[in-house]
């Protein structure tokens, strides 16, 4: 074990770190944990619905926000089997309702060179309509272009109710869809009411398939802030410092394979240093036998945790390493950024130009400029993201509170 001292209740381990405030849109802020929700829209008695694949955690201080402005009801379809740390989440929604429709989901596994590449999950869930028509919302929000929104934009058309289509996708993580997959994107985008877009990465994929600026909501994609505002105990003291830490499902397509092999390099350079993947996945044992075979040293796999235990997870870090192939956003960069930590984010995250400088960019398919960006985040010369780029949960929401609201008060 190279992770020393880990975290106990009764552990006296000194934080090296806590979280740093937020900015709200010009001025610097620091999010109140109980935020008084809009109240030109908080009387209001609209009815919203908002249909997801699933409840995610870090998307609980958004969806409470809004049901504090409307009576909201969260349609999910199904658990995908990945996510084995969400147990517990729709009991911390508090100010809206969530209810499964019926449905079922498939899993398919791709497979690449080195092992399983991802996993996909395909939500198949009827039960959306009926749902819809017991509930008779004034407005929809609905996520991604699939079945759920065919569903939603069905229903829209025929009850003359306002859908928005809450998108995370990129020109990069589109690049490879089918033709098939396209003209329908393309089809479903002229029936589209409103989009709220991730960010500026999403925003530029909407803008090609014809819908103009004055239907995108750009917000940000986030994650609930008050768990990186106190101090915690830190996981373990790593005895080989730097360390670096990467959070993610061990598949090829987050980026795992790109890392070993960089951080090979950099250690046939002479440097020493630490690496924590954090995360379970079909890949563990495959990166097991590559470390060997390598000769790699100080690295280490701990499982994964559930969100509210990851802020001891960063507090033990020096530095996040997010080497993906294809992320719509990536919300560990938004973690790390929240707790004080420097992040080396591949040029396919999403969120990479939006939140970190240009030198903490790098592409991990070019096995030279990947280990030269790890070697400068061994040797402290990657630069830190100003977390006035990050937005809060509430200032999330309520961008789309106001929207939903103007365009329903019209």
């Amino acid at each position: 074990m190279i992770c020393q001292n880990e975290f106990s209740a009764g552990s006296k381990a000194t934080p090296l770190r806590r979280g740093t405030p937020f900015a709200d849109d010009n001025v610097g802020i620091m999010p109140s944990s109980n935020p008084t929700p809009h109240p030109e829209v908080a009387s209001r008695q609209y009815r919203l619905v908002i249909m997801v694949n699933m409840v995610a955690p870090y998307r609980v201080p958004v969806y409470d926000r809004i049901g504090q402005a409307f009576e909201t009801t969260v349609l999910y379809s199904n658990i995908e089997s990945n996510r084995t740390t969400w147990g517990g989440t729709l009991e911390k929604l508090k100010h809206c309702i969530a209810r499964r429709s019926w449905g079922f989901t498939i899993t398919l596994r791709k497979r690449g060179k080195d092992g399983v590449f991802d996993h996909r999950y395909k939500h198949i869930t009827p039960g959306y309509f009926a749902d819809l028509v017991r509930l008779k919302p004034h407005a929809i929000l609905t996520y991604e272009l699939g079945f759920r929104t065919m569903v939603a934009l069905l229903y829209g058309f025929l009850y003359q109710v306002p859908v928005w289509v809450w998108w995370g996708g990129t020109l990069h993580s589109s690049a490879k869809i089918r033709k098939l997959n396209a003209w329908v994107r393309r089809f479903l985008a002229r029936l589209t009411f409103r989009w709220i877009a991730y960010g500026a990465s999403s925003s530029e994929y909407i803008r090609t398939l014809g819908v103009p600026d004055s239907k995108i909501l750009q917000i940000q994609n986030c994650v609930d802030e008050q768990l990186f505002l106190d101090r915690v105990q830190p996981l373990c003291q790593p005895e080989v410092r730097p360390a670096l830490l990467v959070v993610g499902h061990l598949v090829g397509l987050k980026g795992v394979y790109e890392m070993l092999d960089a951080c090979a390099a950099v250690q046939g350079r002479g440097h020493a240093f630490s690496v924590f993947f954090i995360g379970d996945g079909p890949e563990k044992e495959n990166l097991k036998q590559k470390i060997e075979q390598l000769g790699l040293k100080n690295v280490e796999f701990l499982a994964a945790r559930k969100p509210e235990e990851m802020p001891a997870v960063y507090q033990s870090m020096d530095m996040l390493v997010f080497p993906t192939l294809n992320d719509v956003w990536g919300l560990v960069a938004n973690e790390a950024i929240l707790s004080g930590l420097p992040v080396l984010a591949s040029k396919y995250a999403g969120c990479a130009t939006e939140l970190l400088e240009p030198e903490a960019i790098f592409d991990p398919l070019n096995p030279s400029e990947f280990a030269e960006a790890l070697e400068r985040a061994v040797l402290g010369k990657i630069p830190m993201s100003p977390p006035g780029r990050l937005k809060t949960c509430a200032q999330v929401a309520d961008r789309i509170i106001r929207d939903v609201d103007s365009v329903l008060s019209s």
